[in-house]
Formats: structure tokens, C-alpha cells, sequence
């Protein structure tokens, strides 16, 4: 069968198909459908891509007709082998089976483009010869990196994230609902924070919601990762220095990473390695989303990047899978936790470091916004003493009235130095994030 032939079956077969009802509706900007400019949705692998273009495209259909809406995965095994005219002849055989309503937009999903030779030249074509079409292309973060979409297209894209689902999104799918202002005392306490507990321990990866083998599922995803999307992609022929300095990192999640700290440490393992090369080993794992780093908030440019970055994990449930460890680092997780919550809700996220230090800064505009600290608990008086001193210095420095202590299940409020202070547990404060979505 030709590949023609192929293409117009997989059309056809589209045309045919019924988007599931069960879908989880995630947060969407609609108005990254407007203009001329072309969609990529990227993210870490298994984040729910394809699931994502199921849910634009049911939220297009209540006012866009089934035929002017096109779906496509190239990793369709009755394509193969790609011959590389595929993309080439689609809009031929799109035209030749369907007669899409004249005066509505067409929209074409493009599932794992990348695995047809000079995609971006065929959608760069197609997006200044048909306004009329709106291009959606989705990746795997192994070969469709953001900014390879940016060089690629070059001006011509938007970028849209998408994150393993936030505990608002967990809570959805559970089929919990809430009201934020009064959990913390009202009769869903007890399940809401269940369901936190079992967010923190398992992450927020679609397919393992539903799984009953998550550790084992998750592992899969990191053997993925490390492989596929690492050492495949980027040719790393020392696959065990890359394995070890990569399991150091993931243990030092929610702390500061420091490259050379690490050589020493490799080297008394007998692995040598420079620091070139471990810096580069660091640039994969954010590049396919394993890894994020987070700097210190500085006014100078010069003096952010003299500080250490911290280091966070995608996922709190790939963290457990692969490390065999969580309640001696619940308030690590917690932080960690805290920081994808941020990141998932579209936050622009700092720590600060005076002479004491506070987890996170948000930014709004350009000014520091807010501060927060998290620790599981504050019943130890050490503890209690070093969080507040941290968190009311950024306060002082960035001239705020009040800061935000996010702990396991503490709930207080008072003041101090002329500052207010509240206590909240982690999983309330989460409720109220999914609340402002």
C-alpha cells in the first residue's frame, strides 16, 4: 500500500473515531489557538500529550465541525516505513476525502512529527501558504526539544507545557471536589489529605493513576529517559558515569547541586569526569524535562548565576520509584512538591539566600510578590527558629508584610519583627492553588 493509500486509511479512520468522554479537561488557554502561529505541545514523556489534543480538539468541536479537525500519530506502525513524503502528500489526501465548512478554520494535530524527515519545512510551508490552517504539533522530549521547535520554526511557534497533572488535577480525577475555605475544618479533611499523601508518594503521571504496578511502571519511565531520550539522543557512549552522576542529582533534589562538589565526589569513586562533562550531563536531564534547576533571585543577572541552583525532580512519584525511599524525606518531597505546584500553575519561581536562606520567592512583573518556606514541621524549636529567621529576612529585603510557612498539617497565624505569618499544611495550600485555576 502506498503511502497515499496509508494515510487516506488513518484519515478516514480519524473521522470515524469518538474522542473518549472520560477525558480529564486540564487547564488550556483557548487563546493559543487564535493567530497564524503554530501550537507545539511539549513536555516531559507520558506527561498526557496525546490526551491534551483530545481535549482541545472535543473543546473545538462544540463549535467546529469533525471535518475541518485532522489527527494524525506518525507513530502509527502502518506508516512505517516512512518513506518521508508523508507530510508531503497529507493535505492532498485530507482534501481528495473530506470537504471541510468553508468559512471555519481547519485544525491539524500532528502527533510525533518529528519522526518525518524536515517537518519543520513542510509546517512552515503550510503556515504562510494556508492561513486557514492552524498547525497543533506534539513531540516526545526526546527529539522535539522546546528550543529546537524555537530554532526550527524560528518565530513562527508558540509553546505550550505540558506537566504531569497538579494535585488540583489528582483531585479531579479522583472525582473529589472541595471548597477551599472550608477543608480545614469540614468533613473532607481526612480524604483530601489521603489523597495528598497518595499524590506525594505516587506523582502526577496520567497513565499511573490508573495502574496497578506504579513503582514498576515508573521505573519503565525513567529507564526511558535515561536511555532514549539521554544517552540515545545525545550519544553518551560513558553510560555508567552518566548513570551515577545522575543518581547524585536526583539525590540531591530540593537542595543545592554543586558541579564540582560532584567531580570530587565521582573522582573518590574512581570516575573521572570534568566538569564540562557533568555540566553537559545536567543540560540533558532539563532538556527531556528530568531535572529543573532554580536560581537564587538577584537584581544583577551577573550575581544570579554566581550562586548555586537548587535541584528539583519532575515528579515526586518518579522520585520515590527510582530512589526506594520516602518517609525520611517527606519534607524534602514536600518542597519539591511545592515547587512543581508553582511550576505547574505558570509561576515565575526563585529561592533567596542572604544570611539565612528562604525556599521559594514568586515574582509578578518585576517585583518579588511573595515568599515561602517549606519544612514538614515546626515543633522542633531549632527547626521553628532557622525557618522563620530565613523567611522574615526575605521579607525585610524585598518589602513584604507577610510570609507563608507551608508545612505536613500545621495550621497557625502570627506575628513577628512586624511581619505576619502564616502556617498552612501543604495539602490546603494546594487546594487553594487548584481553586485560582
Amino acid at each position: 500500500m502506498d503511502t497515499k493509500e496509508n494515510l487516506k486509511k488513518l484519515i478516514t479512520e480519524w473521522m470515524e473515531f469518538e474522542i473518549p468522554n472520560d477525558i480529564l479537561m486540564r487547564k488550556f488557554d483557548r487563546r493559543l489557538l487564535a493567530g497564524k502561529k503554530i501550537l507545539a505541545i511539549i513536555g516531559p514523556r507520558r506527561a498526557g500529550k496525546t490526551y491534551y489534543c483530545f481535549q482541545i480538539i472535543k473543546e473545538l468541536l462544540l463549535d467546529i465541525p469533525k471535518e475541518n479537525i485532522l489527527y494524525i500519530n506518525f507513530e502509527d506502525e502502518r506508516l512505517y516505513p516512512l518513506v518521508g513524503d508523508e507530510l508531503t502528500l497529507l493535505l492532498e489526501s485530507y482534501l481528495e476525502l473530506v470537504t471541510p465548512q468553508k468559512n471555519k478554520k481547519i485544525y491539524f494535530f500532528l502527533d510525533e512529527v518529528q519522526n518525518i524527515k524536515f517537518w519543520s519545512k513542510w509546517a512552515r510551508r503550510i503556515s504562510e501558504k494556508n492561513p486557514n490552517i492552524k498547525l497543533i504539533l506534539t513531540g516526545s522530549s526526546s527529539k522535539l526539544l522546546s528550543r529546537e521547535i524555537a530554532t526550527e520554526l524560528r518565530g513562527r511557534s508558540l509553546s505550550f507545557m505540558v506537566y504531569p497533572l497538579s494535585f488540583g488535577e489528582f483531585l479531579k480525577f479522583k472525582k473529589i471536589d472541595f471548597e477551599s475555605k472550608t477543608i480545614l475544618y469540614g468533613k473532607k479533611r481526612g480524604q483530601i489529605k489521603k489523597a495528598f499523601n497518595e499524590f506525594l508518594e505516587q506523582g502526577g503521571f496520567p497513565e499511573t493513576l490508573s495502574e496497578t504496578l506504579k513503582q514498576k511502571v515508573l521505573q519503565e519511565y525513567y529507564s526511558t529517559m535515561f536511555y532514549s531520550d539521554i544517552v540515545e539522543r545525545y550519544d553518551v557512549k560513558n553510560t555508567a558515569l552518566l548513570e551515577d552522576f545522575l543518581k547524585m542529582e536526583i539525590n540531591s533534589f530540593s537542595s543545592m547541586a554543586s558541579i564540582s562538589k560532584m567531580e570530587k565526589v565521582l573522582l573518590s569513586m574512581n570516575r573521572k569526569a570534568s566538569k564540562t562533562t557533568l555540566s553537559k550531563y545536567l543540560s540533558y536531564a532539563k532538556s527531556v524535562f528530568l531535572l529543573f534547576e532554580l536560581s537564587v533571585y538577584d537584581y544583577k543577572l551577573k550575581q544570579q548565576m554566581r550562586h548555586l541552583k537548587k535541584i528539583y525532580a519532575v515528579d515526586t512519584g518518579l522520585l520515590n520509584a527510582i530512589r526506594f525511599s520516602f518517609s525520611d524525606d517527606y519534607g524534602r518531597l514536600l518542597e519539591n512538591l511545592v515547587f512543581l505546584e508553582f511550576l505547574k500553575a505558570g509561576k515565575k519561581v526563585f529561592y533567596f539566600r542572604g544570611n539565612g536562606e528562604c525556599d521559594f520567592l514568586l515574582k509578578d512583573g518585576k517585583k518579588i510578590s511573595a515568599a515561602f518556606q517549606v519544612t514538614k514541621s515546626l515543633k522542633d524549636y531549632d527547626t521553628r527558629q532557622r525557618e522563620i529567621k530565613g523567611l522574615l529576612e526575605a521579607l525585610e529585603k524585598y518589602k513584604l508584610d507577610e510570609g507563608i510557612i507551608l508545612t505536613e498539617d500545621e495550621n497557625e497565624e502570627f506575628e513577628e519583627a512586624g511581619k505576619k505569618i502564616k502556617v498552612l499544611p501543604v495539602w490546603f495550600w494546594a487546594c487553594g492553588i487548584a481553586g485560582k485555576d
